[in-house]
């Protein structure tokens, strides 16, 4: 049996490099759950061993600087690392053996890697993890060769040698950010807000700053009560590394390592006696999106599918494609069709555009380009057809939108506009899909006529090569955008709905071309 090379292909690897957390919540045991919950494969090279629970750390050994310089030569001269972050490093030796072999490491591969610096100094329960020489050793050695560096707002001022609780506002987390960025030479610094005072607004904000385009960006979050939140800087910089390595951007990564963790904090549950850990596995166990298998190539489209089975099976085997493939359809109510449907086609064109806007790879944009031309050649399709029943492409752009075609355009423009690619190429899904599997089912039923059929020219314009081919490409979008998302049960909840709507109004669509007959 011959598996399918997408199938094998290995994860991207994440390592992490830090402290072990005997109670579980933190440390490289958050770093690999989370990397495990972010479909990435997890690396570790432990810097301390830490005996400690959800209370306290009774105490903590390091390990030695040549140890750890060890476990990364040998891990990174093996294994294709596609990011890394670092967090409890013990002591000013042990960061300066994770620089120097961080830098021998890029310089034999000769190609960057993302590194998020999580700079670690003070537990959750309060005790001191990095001493005053460990922090100068971390400012001048470590923070220069990060790509990403995520203080919390008793970490940023010790940074910059500020007193206890001087960032005290959203604009001294700005100011904050953009110092540590300007003098440690870091591309992006994420302040975190979790300690800020709680505001009326129930939000906590994380203040983003980019310094290649001097830009801030807030992220908002619900602040959740909660006392499971140890090891929450821990998992952030864990889900951030995790996204980097799947080629996700910047400002993705941050905004859905922020999501995965306020998520895995509502979904927690108690452990010990003090504070909590997060749910890390919280995705892994509601989102029963699996890898591509042989038997289930494309696993989030059959979700979709399975959770709008009636709808789907009424949409794919209409009575309108079914009546057509018959040849039984009404000539009136086919016209009447297309005038529609070549309308509601420019209005598609204009979504996929609003998507192409939306990503930030070309390869998605290459394909949404060629999603765009597919619209203006399939409404030529619309116009020959139309012509020989006397329907010039003037009385096309004449007719009168639908009710039905508005309802189902806008609501299609207004989830791109209110969501990410993902929510409006969902939205745009049945369309793209569902005309597919239509066509295909009518091509395939050896009850379909197709001499003499004037309507089974239209139902080979979706079930042709051509077409199926589209389909295919548009759907390995999704399933790839789908496996470098983390879909939490609230956003696959909202995904699904998504879905159903848009199917439930392409049914609505048919229906009212067979209407017009009475």
């Amino acid at each position: 049996m011959n598996i399918d090379d997408s199938i094998q292909e290995s994860l991207p690897a994440v390592l992490t490099i830090a402290g072990s957390d005997s109670s579980g919540g933190a440390g490289i045991q958050a770093d690999l759950k989370t990397f495990m919950a972010h479909s990435t494969y997890g690396l570790s090279v432990i810097t301390a061993i830490t005996a400690q629970n959800t209370q306290a750390v009774h105490s903590a050994i390091r390990v030695s600087p040549d140890m750890v310089a060890q476990q990364m030569s040998v891990v990174m001269s093996d294994i294709d690392v596609r990011a890394a972050k670092t967090g409890m490093l013990a002591d000013a030796e042990v960061i300066e053996a994770v620089a120097t072999s961080w830098q021998r490491a890029l310089e034999i591969r000769g190609t960057a890697i993302p590194l998020v610096v999580d700079p670690v100094m003070v537990s959750t329960s309060g005790t001191r993890l990095l001493d005053a020489e460990a922090l100068t050793t971390l400012r001048e050695k470590l923070l220069p060769l990060a790509t990403i560096v995520t203080p919390n707002l008793r970490e940023a001022e010790a940074l910059l040698n500020m007193a206890p609780h001087a960032i005290d506002s959203v604009n001294a987390m700005r100011q904050a950010a953009a110092q540590i960025s300007s003098q440690f030479d870091v591309n992006v610094t994420i302040v975190k807000g979790g300690h800020l005072r709680p505001t009326d607004s129930g939000t906590v904000i994380d203040v983003v700053y980019e310094r290649a385009s001097d830009n801030f960006t807030q992220v908002s979050s619900a602040r959740i009560d909660s006392a499971n939140t140890h090891g929450t800087g821990c998992t952030l910089s864990a889900a951030i590394a995790a996204n980097l390595a799947k080629d996700l951007s910047i400002a993705d990564a941050v905004r859905n390592g922020i999501r995965y963790v306020n998520e895995a904090i509502q979904t927690s549950y108690k452990v010990g006696r003090g504070a909590g850990p997060v749910n890390h596995a919280y995705a892994l166990c509601t989102m029963p999106i699996v890898r591509p298998t042989l038997y289930n190539p494309h696993p989030f489209t059959q979700y979709l599918k399975d959770n709008s089975s009636k709808l789907w099976q009424q949409y794919t085997q209409h009575s309108f494609v079914r009546q057509a493939a018959a040849g039984t359809l009404s000539t009136h109510v086919f016209v009447h069709y297309l005038k529609q449907d070549y309308a509601y086609l420019k209005h598609y064109a204009r979504a996929t555009a609003l998507a192409a806007f939306k990503s930030d790879s070309l390869k998605e944009v290459s394909v949404l380009v060629d999603a765009m031309q597919a619209c203006v050649r399939e409404s030529k399709l619309h116009v020959e057809m139309c012509a020989q029943w006397g329907v010039s492409r003037a009385d096309m752009e004449m007719e009168q939108e639908s009710w039905s075609s508005v309802a189902y355009t806008r609501y299609i423009i207004d989830r791109g506009m209110a969501g990410d690619v993902l929510e409006l190429l969902v939205a745009m899904y049945p369309c793209l899909l569902g005309y597919g599997e239509a066509a295909r089912i009518a091509a395939n039923d050896p009850k379909t006529l197709r001499q003499g059929n004037p309507f089974w020219p239209w139902i080979n314009a979706y079930a042709c090569a051509d077409f199926q081919a589209a389909v295919a490409q548009g759907r390995q979008v999704i399933e790839d955008l789908v496996s470098r998302d983390i879909l939490g049960p609230q956003r696959l909840k909202r995904l699904v709905t998504t879905f159903c709507e848009t199917t439930s109004l392409e049914i609505k669509f048919w229906d009212s071309a067979l209407d017009i007959n009475g």
